[in-house]
């Protein structure tokens, strides 16, 4: 019984990029709720159109190849072996920050305008 509890405290490692993909794949998943109930509601009108969901779209669809660019960009990086701690931590604090700042941005932004 010991052996399976040590067993689930020790993790295996994984690499920088396997790790880095998993934090794109959960905020792409928290930026598009973010999207959809943050900016939704202030794009809404009276007049019911479908351009703001065009647009909500646009804006997944805008993050997806620059979020694919750094999973390549950390693919390149593991590949090489170097201690990449400190990048990592900075990485990850800048795609939480963007999954978070650019909803809550927009949200501002189209409430200062209308």
């Amino acid at each position: 019984m010991a052996t399976v509890f040590s067993a689930l405290r020790t993790r295996t490692p994984q690499c920088y990029s396997k790790r880095i993909s998993t934090h794109i794949a959960y905020a792409l998943v928290v930026y598009t709720l973010l999207l959809i109930f943050l900016v939704s509601p202030a794009l809404e009108s009276k007049a019911m159109a479908i351009w703001p969901y065009f647009l909500l779209v646009a804006l997944v669809a805008a993050v997806i190849l620059p979020c694919r660019n750094i999973e390549r960009h950390w693919k390149k990086l593991d590949d090489r072996g170097a201690d990449l701690s400190a990048h990592y931590l900075f990485a990850r604090i800048k795609i939480w920050l963007s999954a978070i700042g650019i909803p809550v941005g927009l949200m501002l932004a189209i409430k200062a305008i209308a």
